[in-house]
């Protein structure tokens, strides 16, 4: 009798500490305040959440077919029709990189057989003037997840490669761009036309490098990337305002206030509850540890289901500053507004520096 006490005691335990994964058994968690403070601002709660929470669980790979053999040159096409810059969601780029002028940019490939194909593994891409090599670093490293992914193609189905382009890039090139890229298990190369006419910078003057030259860095293959705008939200038209101490404590848990406002003339409601990306961030050195941390939390909406038409609402927020930072080192805390599936306005970030003390 006494054993089987002791086995249910156990099972009990290992059920305890499984209820909440992340948390300590013995810790419950925290009530999420439902009433405003005093001032009429909204409580902080540690919700702290995934992507998945926000946006949901993607979609499950493909699974190849029983006797699917990797892609050859002659079964696909592909296509790079436009670059993107870093920040565009709302920061703009400083320093470096505003002089160099990183691009990204997604090939398009088609599998334009009739036979489903797969590819896996490493992918060196060149970039071809005129059907010459510009001269620049070619890079395609990729970490072990990305070598053993096996991407299906279908028959008339699509993959995708992410190039990262980044300056600087100076040297001017003649006749019409194309992709050079050699498809994994010797599968042979596809030419991949550019139709984008976007360049990295070309940085000069004081401090700019002369021997630095331009990078190409290709990915792996994934499955396409979703390119359908997702619908707009009323919840984009709030304006973000960020207010923060300009000191804290090495160790300590400042508090800060985020304003938002609804410059309309209806009521948005908060449904479903947005959320918010919290970042930190401070430059290290030879002697300091940098920071660099960002987490996702779901908003507390339980005080507040809408913000009235022209008015605004403020919530509280908590962020932490390390041990390891020194007296007279700066931090900066940057909070962007998220929405599930959304286009986000281009303005709803905010952010503040403090100096630890």
């Amino acid at each position: 009798m006494r054993r089987l006490l002791v086995q249910l005691l156990i099972v009990l335990a290992v059920a305890t500490a499984c209820a909440e994964p992340g948390r300590p058994a013995s810790t419950a968690a925290e009530p999420v305040p439902t009433a405003l403070l005093a001032d009429g601002s909204v409580p902080w709660a540690d919700l702290r959440i995934t992507d998945e929470d926000l946006n949901g669980r993607p979609a499950p790979p493909r699974v190849p077919a029983s006797g699917s053999a990797p892609c050859r040159a002659e079964q696909l096409t592909g296509r790079l029709s436009g670059w993107t810059r870093p920040g565009t969601g709302g920061e703009t780029p400083r320093g470096w990189d505003a002089a160099s002028g990183t691009l990204i940019g997604e090939v398009d490939v088609r599998n334009s057989s009739k036979v489903e194909c797969t590819l896996q593994g490493e992918v060196p891409t060149t970039l071809l003037a005129n059907g010459r090599e510009v001269p620049m670093l070619y890079t395609h490293g990729i970490s072990e997840e990305g070598r053993t992914r096996v991407v299906v193609v279908p028959a008339g189905g699509h993959a995708s490669l992410r190039l990262d382009w980044s300056g600087p890039f100076c040297q001017p090139t003649v006749g019409p761009l194309t992709l050079a890229i050699e498809l994994p298990h010797d599968g042979g190369t596809v030419r991949a036309p550019v139709t984008a006419d976007e360049r990295p910078g070309c940085p000069r003057g004081e401090g700019a490098n002369p021997r630095a030259r331009g990078t190409l860095s290709a990915s792996g293959f994934t499955e396409p990337v979703a390119v359908s705008r997702p619908p707009s939200s009323p919840l984009d038209q709030l304006t973000v305002a960020v207010e923060g101490p300009a000191t804290a404590v090495a160790g300590s848990r400042p508090t800060f206030r985020v304003t938002l406002a609804n410059p309309t003339d209806g009521p948005l409601a908060l449904d479903p509850c947005p959320a918010y990306l919290l970042e930190r961030f401070s430059l290290g050195d030879a002697t300091n540890d940098a920071v660099n941390k960002s987490q996702l939390y779901r908003l507390n909406c339980r005080p507040l289901a809408r913000i009235p038409a022209g008015g605004s609402a403020v919530f509280e927020m908590v962020t932490e500053v390390p041990d390891s930072m020194r007296a007279g080192r700066e931090l900066t805390v940057t909070w962007k507004f998220y929405l599930p599936h959304y286009v986000q306005g281009p303005h709803q970030f905010g952010a503040f520096t403090l100096t630890v003390v």
